[in-house]
């Protein structure tokens, strides 16, 4: 293992160490055990590069944020300033998880950087005081400065991440023509897992009724057979299904030259997170206009053939999509199980390489890939890489790749997701973005393409295939 992997490890030894010494009014040698913590992380950082560790970012605030709590146990530290640093930690979460799930990019990061600067300082300055009795008052007197700064900061950032969530929202980009009183046609899947519930029917009609739509159910055998009769003349078609049930739809090729949209009846539905950015199922409900835009379409080769995309995984999640029972007519609670399942079963790693636009990336554990033009989390990829055009020829994608034991694989592909909703490019995760993707391993990977597990794989490649037209909010 680098060093600069056993940095955050140093971090939590010298942790309970550095308490210890507070506790004990030892403040001397805590001073000299922090000043080796800081600068073993600032050479650490300094040389690891691509050599990332899933600890590192929070290892600095993990440890900061325990000694100010000791300090407020000993009476050194304000306990109303460090409910200020929890409150603002949180705060800023939140507004990065709704701008995640809005499709609303927020760069913000200098300054949690710097508020944890001023932390590390206080915490000095603290143990400065302690340390050196006779200059107590001028410590004291910096340590109220730099307090009052990071709460300062800390409170200007809680306004700015606000203000800027709430503008970009209202003056988010509108794409696209209005499609108004156009003939519109609904193409249901009873064997999606969403049509068992009785609410989400009602949902359906009531969207049909608002849009004085048709509602044509798919066969069970060949989806989309005979359906060109019913739908006619019209140019808008709306499938109601899952994920599978979409993609499906953009590979049948009679629908090439039509606008798809959406309505949620699966288990999964990433696309309904996308379509409708990330609003509620009851928004069904509301009489809101579509608008049609053009989406690049993805072409998918691996070792079996080839299909038309808008997202895709290699790895874990694949892994999951394969081991649900019931593949016809699956609901969360068959997703969930598969997941459970994939987490206490084998270990999974891959030690893949990764060509994007010729550039190579070498990956010795590789816990998962997601590529695509649609986001396949919510919006965290998108909101990692920041605003792209829906038709722009460009790919995006998101490897979590994991630089310890693999033993921390499925933990690490669960952080990774909860990264991905707060709109951060933080370890293990690493964003990509490009024309041609290239993904080769000499040990078969599972391969997932929308909603559907489609097999096992060593080689794919992905790229834009065509331009689709759909229709968004």
């Amino acid at each position: 293992m680098s060093f600069a992997k056993l940095v955050p490890f140093l971090h939590f030894v010298l942790l309970p160490f550095i308490v210890y010494f507070v506790f004990t009014k030892n403040p001397l040698p805590a001073l000299i055990l922090l000043v080796i913590s800081v600068v073993s992380d600032v050479v650490g950082k300094t040389i690891r590069r691509h050599d990332v560790s899933f600890l590192h970012p929070f290892s600095d605030k993990i440890m900061v944020l325990t000694l100010l709590l000791v300090f407020m146990l000993q009476g050194l530290f304000s306990a109303v300033i460090l409910g200020i640093f929890v409150f603002r930690d949180i705060i800023i979460g939140s507004i990065r998880m709704l701008a995640a799930r809005d499709d609303v990019v927020i760069r913000g990061e200098l300054y949690g950087k710097t508020i944890t600067i001023l932390q590390f300082i206080l915490v000095f300055l603290a143990l400065g005081e302690e340390s050196f009795p006779l200059l107590a008052n001028p410590f004291h007197l910096v340590l109220q400065l730099f307090t009052l700064s990071a709460v300062v900061l800390g409170i200007i950032s809680i306004i700015h991440y606000s203000y800027v969530y709430a503008k970009r929202l209202r003056t988010r980009r509108q794409l696209g023509r209005v499609v108004e009183q156009e003939k519109m046609v609904i193409l249901a899947n009873k064997r999606s897992g969403g049509y068992k519930d009785k609410y989400r029917r009602y949902l359906l009609d009531i969207f049909a009724k608002r849009r004085n739509a048709a509602v044509h159910f798919l066969s069970d055998e060949n989806m989309f057979k005979g359906m060109e009769k019913k739908i006619g003349a019209a140019k808008n078609i709306i499938i109601a299904g899952g994920d599978g049930t979409f993609e499906a739809a953009l590979n049948y090729k009679p629908f090439h030259n039509k606008s798809l949209g959406f309505f949620p009846l699966g288990a999964g539905n990433s696309f309904y997170s996308y379509f409708y950015k990330g609003k509620r199922f009851e928004y069904l409900r509301s009489r809101f206009k579509f608008r049609e835009v053009l989406l690049d379409v993805l072409e998918l080769k691996w070792d079996q053939g080839k299909q038309e995309t808008l997202f895709l995984s290699a790895g874990v999640d694949a892994e999951v999509v394969k081991l649900i029972k019931n593949k016809k007519r699956h609901s969360f609670s068959d997703y969930f199980a598969a997941g459970a399942k994939a987490a206490f079963g084998p270990r999974l790693q891959y030690n893949m390489e990764c060509s994007v636009d010729g550039k190579k990336h070498q990956w010795n554990n590789c816990v998962n890939i997601i590529i695509g033009k649609v986001p396949y989390i919510g919006f965290g990829i998108r909101s990692l890489l920041g605003k792209s055009k829906e038709d722009d020829g460009y790919v995006s994608g998101m490897a979590c790749v994991n630089t310890h034991a693999p033993i921390f694989n499925k933990t690490l592909r669960l952080w990774g997701m909860f990264l991905t909703q707060l709109g951060l490019a933080k370890a293990p995760l690493i964003s990509l973005r490009g024309k041609v993707f290239i993904i080769k391993s000499r040990k078969e990977f599972p391969l997932q393409a929308g909603g559907d597990f489609v097999g096992y794989a060593k080689h794919i490649q992905v790229k834009v295939k065509r331009k689709q037209k759909v229709l968004m909010i």
